[in-house]
């Protein structure tokens, strides 16, 4: 993959997600690269132990789907200098929602199925 210095990409944490499989298209429409990681510990060793990912760059992760050890990963993630925005997709039903606040602006829930605008927004705002 090769990118312009400031282009973002999209790392899809657990991609098997109907969710976010779906989103795909639209972000690769969207001129966006997108990257599949298999799960947060091959994020962990093939991404955040390079030093590759940036602030431009956006985590996507379902909720829902994967058997990831969601908290951990957050915290990792949420201690590095460059840290990317993270969007969790949930449905209805789960333990945090799009009501829920936290104390950080670079995390984001969004209730699947998701409005591709609202989507791109977020991502135009990290950019």
């Amino acid at each position: 993959m090769s990118l312009r210095p400031a282009q973002p990409v999209i790392y899809m944490i657990d991609c098997q997600s109907a969710a976010l499989a779906s989103m795909r298209p639209l972000l690769e429409a969207s001129g966006r690269p997108v990257c599949d990681v298999t799960d947060t510990d091959a994020f962990s060793r093939d991404v955040l132990s390079h030093r590759t990912v940036r602030e431009c760059d956006t985590v996507i992760m379902d909720l829902d789907h994967g058997q990831t050890p969601i908290y951990r990963f957050l915290n990792l993630v949420m201690g590095e200098t460059e840290r990317p925005q993270i969007l969790l997709m949930t449905g209805d039903g789960a333990p945090v929602g799009t009501s829920d606040s936290f104390n950080q602006d670079r995390l984001h829930i969004l209730q699947h199925p998701a409005s591709p605008s609202h989507l791109l927004d977020i991502l135009d705002d990290n950019s």
